[in-house]
């Protein structure tokens, strides 16, 4: 009996050795110096752990959900739900412990392309919040924590800046928006004199002579349509409810600015003009302080004549 039972155990050690490398080759592979490959088996991953790629000596795990090159149901990485109440939910997690001189990333999200395309969008963080409490949703959130400056939210076009304070937002190059920007404490622009060079005070006739050429206009901002991925709708650069684009405005045309004041008209990047309002208020102190002077000079000349 005993020689049947370890014949018999002989045969299924063998059959199992026989069918594992091709378990093994075909899903999940431990290489000679210890990286694991699952759906990759071909030559020794660059990964500690890798799934569908090659991975990469920068990662430790590195996973590829492949080309995709239908159009089909959203790729979904990871879905977590959570019940009960109050609970702390969260997709995906990335962590990096803090180390002297170390450049850490919590979650990096990169779109990147060799060479510019004309077609497509590109997101490097996505963020989409909807339907939780009223007023608690947040695409995206930044929370700066710490004594030390810095800021929750950095957006730049130049690269990394040292930031001297701690900022909910703080951004490095130009801004755009299409919408009304508010605000319930003081708004500041920054006018120190150690960022100004060739200052020189400003002509006072000229001032004055000059804002007599200006020609206030009122007007209604023009909705403009956008390029969207679905030809058949129709999107528009300002919300037709907003007060923004339904209420009357105030200002200049900047062509006709231009031609009175061009340093404070300026070509953005999309190549419309646009005005430095703020630039025109020292002028319209120094054009009072010389109307001032004119009144000043004609009462005292009227004074002169009544006492004759």
């Amino acid at each position: 009996m005993n020689s049947i039972t370890n014949a018999y155990l002989r045969v299924s050690i063998i059959a199992l050795l026989s069918v594992i490398p091709a378990i093994l080759h075909s899903q999940i592979k431990v290489f000679d110096n210890g990286n694991v490959g699952v759906k990759y088996t071909t030559s020794t991953p660059a990964s500690k752990f890798v799934y569908n790629g090659p991975g990469d000596s920068s990662c430790d795990v590195f996973l590829y959900s492949g080309n995709r090159s239908s159009s089909g149901s959203t790729q979904k990485s990871v879905i977590a739900t959570g019940t009960g109440s109050s609970n702390h939910i969260y997709g995906i997690v990335g962590q990096a412990e803090t180390g002297s001189g170390n450049f850490l990333y919590g979650v990096r999200g990169g779109v990147w392309s060799a060479s510019p395309i004309s077609s497509g969008r590109a997101y490097g963080v996505y963020g989409l919040a909807s339907n939780v409490t009223s007023g608690y949703n947040y695409g995206v959130y930044g929370y700066l924590y710490g004594s030390n400056n810095g800021t929750a939210v950095f957006g730049t076009t130049t690269g990394d800046v040292a930031i001297s304070g701690k900022y909910a937002g703080y951004f490095n190059g130009d801004v755009y928006i299409t919408g009304l920007m508010s605000t319930n404490t003081l708004t500041v622009r920054s006018s120190d004199q150690k960022f100004k060079e060739k200052i020189v005070l400003l002509n006072a006739s000229e001032a004055y002579d000059r804002i007599n050429l200006l020609k206030p206009s009122t007007y209604y901002l023009r909705q403009q349509e956008i390029a969207s991925a679905d030809s058949s709708r129709v999107r528009y650069l300002y919300d037709p409810d907003s007060e923004v684009f339904t209420k009357r405005k105030y200002g200049f045309i900047a062509q006709e600015l231009k031609d009175v004041f061009p340093d404070l008209v300026y070509t953005l990047q999309d190549g419309n003009l646009g005005i430095d309002y703020i630039g025109l208020i020292p002028v319209m102190i120094q054009a009072i302080q010389e109307q001032r002077k004119e009144l000043e000079a004609l009462r005292k000349r009227i004074e002169m004549l009544e006492s004759r």
